[in-house]
C-alpha cells in the first residue's frame, strides 16, 4: 500500500505544478506572461528590466514632438532624470520622471530639476545629433543616464558583455534638446524632493 500510495502523492503534487504554471502563478524564478504589459527586453542594456513601464504612462510617437522644449547642457552624469520610455516601435525617448530637488549648488541629480526638464518632453538631439526617431536602446546608451543601482550591477555588467551597446556614451558635457507633442497629456508621477510622487 505505502509505494501506491507514494506515487499517488507524486501524480498529485506534479499535477498541482502544471496547474499552477498553466494559471499564472508565479515561483520565485518564474514571471508569469501578461499579454497586456509585454515590452521588449533588450532596450538600453535592459534598461526596461530595470526602469520599466508605468500604469500612468501614456503611449507617443516620437516624430509627433514637433512643439517647443528647451536646450540643457548637462555638466556630468547623471543628470537627474529617472527614467524614460520608448515611443512607438522603440522610436525615441520620453522623459518621465524627474528627481524634484537639487540638493546642493552643483548637485548633479539636481540638474534636471534646475533646468526645469519636465515629464512629457522628448529628446530630440544629443550634442546636436538628431535623435528625434533612434532607436530608444541607442539613444539611453549615448545619454548613459542612469542612477547607479547595485542590485542591477551583475546583471548590467554581463548584459555588456553578452548584449554590447547600440552606440557609445557621448562626452560631457552632454547638450540634450528637448522637443514637446501638441496635445499631448502628460499623466505620469511629479516627483517631490525626498523621490517621492508630488500631489499636483
Amino acid at each position: 500500500m505505502a509505494p501506491r500510495r507514494r506515487v499517488l502523492s507524486a501524480l498529485a503534487a506534479g499535477a498541482s505544478v502544471a496547474y499552477a504554471v498553466c494559471s499564472g502563478i508565479g515561483f520565485a524564478g518564474f514571471h508569469a506572461r501578461d499579454s497586456g504589459s509585454l515590452i521588449v527586453s533588450r532596450v538600453g542594456v535592459d534598461y526596461q528590466q530595470r526602469q520599466g513601464p508605468r500604469d500612468a504612462d501614456v503611449p507617443y510617437t516620437s516624430s509627433a514632438a514637433t512643439g517647443p522644449g528647451a536646450e540643457v547642457v548637462f555638466k556630468k552624469r547623471p543628470f537627474g532624470i529617472l527614467r524614460y520610455t520608448p515611443g512607438a516601435g522603440g522610436k525615441g525617448a520620453m522623459v518621465q520622471e524627474v528627481i524634484g530637488k537639487s540638493r546642493y549648488p552643483g548637485d548633479p541629480q539636481g540638474q534636471g530639476f534646475s533646468a526645469g526638464v519636465k515629464g512629457g518632453w522628448v529628446v530630440k538631439s544629443i550634442n546636436g545629433q538628431d535623435v528625434l526617431n533612434a532607436d530608444f536602446e541607442a539613444i539611453m546608451d549615448m545619454l548613459d543616464d542612469e542612477v547607479a543601482d547595485p542590485r542591477f550591477s551583475k546583471s548590467v555588467a554581463l548584459a555588456l558583455e553578452q548584449k554590447g551597446r547600440k552606440a557609445q556614451p557621448v562626452d560631457a558635457p552632454v547638450t540634450v534638446t528637448f522637443a514637446t507633442i501638441p496635445g499631448y497629456v502628460y499623466k505620469g508621477e511629479v516627483l517631490g524632493p525626498d523621490w517621492e510622487p508630488a500631489h499636483r
